[in-house]
């Protein structure tokens, strides 16, 4: 008989899982009660969310939420993204997990599309964002800063580089 509680219970996730930009499920085995609250911690300051729900609640609120079940056996956490950067929060669970040694990834969803374990750590291994943006601001502006050192370096400079171009992409020297 289902209680109004587990009803209530599969409303809650049907929403999180809904908003969420990474719905992870791991297999949290092996970790002790203070471990996964030290974990459902580093999630927390990240704006992310671990919740340890019976797999049949939590199945039926993935597949009302839109996301395919990728068969949920065996102890189950399930990381929910919903106010957090989904790859931090990836990072945080797959990281932790592989420091304790303890559990593993089943699957997850990511941006609504079912991902198998072995793409969801692809995922934690990117960079973070901060350093991705760095990377692309250094390779928006180092041609500028190269110009510009071309620039600073007197007319002398400037028309030999402006030869060397003409040189090399065959146009006329004077």
């Amino acid at each position: 008989m289902i209680t109004e509680d587990k009803k209530e219970q599969v409303e809650k996730l049907i929403e999180v899982a809904g908003a969420s930009d990474a719905v992870v499920m791991s297999d949290y085995s092996g970790l002790t009660v203070s471990e996964v609250n030290e974990l459902r911690g580093k999630l927390a300051e990240l704006g992310a969310d671990l919740k340890v729900v019976k797999n049949t609640l939590l199945g039926i609120a993935l597949e009302k939420a839109g996301l395919k079940n990728g068969g949920l056996s065996g102890p189950t956490a399930a990381l929910f993204s919903q106010n957090a950067d989904p790859l931090e929060s990836i990072k945080t669970l797959v990281s932790f997990l592989k420091e304790k040694g303890k559990g593993e990834v089943k699957f997850g969803f990511f941006e609504k599309a079912f991902v198998e374990a072995s793409r969801i750590k692809e995922l934690a291994a990117l960079p973070g964002m901060d350093v991705l943006q760095a990377q692309l601001v250094s390779h928006l502006s180092s041609p500028l800063y190269r110009f510009a050192n071309v620039l600073s370096g007197g007319p002398q400079r400037l028309a030999g580089v402006l030869n060397q171009i003409a040189k090399l992409g065959g146009g006329e020297s004077s």
